[in-house]
């Protein structure tokens, strides 16, 4: 049955492959958009500042939309875990979602992450103690637990989707798969960690597949998306050298790992197997389809 999704964050990493996942299965979507400017894939876009009361509230009305996927946040690589500007995406979030509820919407997808967590567990599932290192995460944590426990006297269906470690096609300078693959591209030695840490790494279209699987659903609560596989980030690093033939740019260790650095982060997927979702890439077509994606513009 085709929806009308309003979604956030459209043109970002996670986003573009949302509103890609949402074409596929039908859906009329809507695309908030800063700028203003059309958002490829979007059947419409509709200008709004989220720091901004009123242009939500405008913006959530004219939408009529009846489900709500919500990704956008602050989007700086440098100070995205300690800036306090996390808690203004915290206020603009919560109000966006009582917007979308009083103009009738009626199921919510909301973007959480995997920094809500107390890390030291390992292995993470949805009742692991939120212990947030991070002003990201104890953002991100404040607002997941007001909307969970505020859904019901909204009217609404709420899913929280914990993201873990997203990597994809055109990646912004200053995430670590994105810069590891240009770097190779350039044929510029690559300086990293020991690369030992082990974290779950999910393809951002297979994140978003998840997301749409969500939405679907009738699934309510938090949900970690992750594949539920532990990966080193030196064998994520050395299936995109070898692929591309430069095993000899990398060098493991360059970098001094933090002390605090954790050596596993990874999620318990049962929630997320629940609703069928599988995800489309291994590893490798993974990391390829990332080189293709470079190659290509």
């Amino acid at each position: 049955m085709s929806r009308r999704v309003l979604i956030t964050g459209a043109t970002g990493l996670i986003g573009r492959m949302v509103v890609r996942v949402l074409k596929e299965h039908g859906h009329h979507i809507i695309a908030l958009s800063r700028s203003g400017g059309p958002v490829e894939g979007a059947d419409q876009t509709i200008p709004c500042d989220l720091l901004v009361g009123e242009s939500i509230e405008q913006a959530v009305a004219q939408s009529g939309a009846t489900d709500l996927v919500h990704l956008a946040w602050y989007r700086g690589t440098d100070n995205r875990w300690s800036t306090p500007l996390n808690l203004d995406w915290a206020a603009a979030s919560l109000q966006l979602v009582r917007a979308f509820a009083g103009h009738g919407g009626q199921r919510v997808v909301g973007l959480g992450s995997c920094a809500e967590y107390d890390w030291a567990d390992g292995v993470l599932s949805e009742d692991t103690a939120l212990r947030p290192a991070s002003l990201y995460g104890k953002t991100k944590v404040a607002t997941g637990r007001v909307l969970m426990d505020t859904a019901d006297d909204l009217g609404i269906s709420l899913v929280w989707a914990r993201l873990f470690f997203c990597f994809g096609p055109g990646e912004p300078k200053g995430r670590l798969f994105g810069d590891v693959l240009q770097g190779l591209r350039d044929g510029t030695v690559v300086n990293c960690t020991d690369g030992l840490q082990k974290r779950d790494f999910l393809h951002s279209y297979d994140v978003a597949r998840a997301v749409v699987t969500l939405l679907e659903s009738d699934v309510a609560g938090a949900v970690n998306v992750a594949s539920g596989q532990a990966t080193s980030v030196r064998d994520l690093i050395l299936a995109a050298a070898d692929a591309m033939g430069r095993r000899d740019l990398i060098r493991f260790g360059a970098i001094p790992r933090p002390p605090s650095d954790p050596p596993l982060v990874v999620a318990n997927t049962e929630r997320l197997q629940g609703v069928g979702f599988v995800p489309k890439f291994d590893l490798n077509g993974a990391v390829q389809d990332c080189i293709d994606a470079l190659d290509a513009r």
